[in-house]
């Protein structure tokens, strides 16, 4: 199979950071950004809907990234603490989305937050990660159909492109392997579909121009 990518003819940025780019002027920046961010983001599950595009649930995913930066190493069992109990609320709200297709959705449903709810919990050490885990996991069968979503079935917001990607980062994140055995080859299924969807749209295309 063809590698489909775009080749890098750049070397590796060798020079120096200028002095507004060094660790000690971007760290206190970093933190003076979240904590502005923590000053406004919702508490209760009434404010907690929206994926990790639109919702609180970005804010946790935010906190996860810092938290695994050792820059910020003291701030790392807060970050996550806090993460955890914002991605809690989002997960409550996701399940209780109306809109099953709509969980499936990496940046703007459930999917992104199960994901990120997996990532938090495996870096606080609890156990309970494979629960979230197991949610994300399910939602492959809401993305079997070819055309699941009238919006776009394989976009990346809400679509299977975006499932995949977040099962990509799950398995970066985690060290496991997300799916296996026949979700696994549901995942090769994927790919096969989002091909015949593309086809299928061209096809579309031409008959409406011509």
């Amino acid at each position: 199979m063809d590698t489909r990518c775009f080749a890098n003819p750049f070397c590796d940025y060798k020079g120096s950071l200028l002095p507004a780019q060094s660790i000690q002027t971007v760290v206190p920046i970093v933190l003076a950004s979240v904590d502005k961010v923590l000053k406004k983001v919702p508490v209760d599950i009434s404010d907690c809907d929206g994926g990790l595009y639109d919702g609180p649930a970005g804010v946790a995913y935010m906190l996860y990234h810092v938290s695994e930066c050792p820059l910020f190493s003291d701030q790392r069992d807060l970050y996550l603490k806090t993460a955890k109990h914002i991605i809690d609320l989002s997960a409550e709200c996701a399940d209780a989305e109306p809109d099953k297709n709509m969980r499936a959705a990496f940046l703007l449903g459930g999917a992104g937050i199960y994901a990120v709810a997996a990532m938090i919990y495996k870096s606080l050490g609890l156990a309970d990660f494979v629960k979230p885990l197991s949610r994300f996991r399910s939602l492959w069968e809401v993305c079997a159909p070819i055309r699941f979503l009238e919006c776009g079935s394989d976009e990346l917001f809400v679509g299977r492109a975006g499932y995949l990607c977040a099962a990509l980062v799950l398995k970066q994140k985690l060290g496991i392997e997300v799916s296996s055995g026949r979700v696994a080859s549901r995942r090769l299924k994927f790919s096969d579909l989002t091909v015949q969807t593309q086809k299928s749209n061209s096809h579309l295309k031409e008959s409406i121009n011509f």
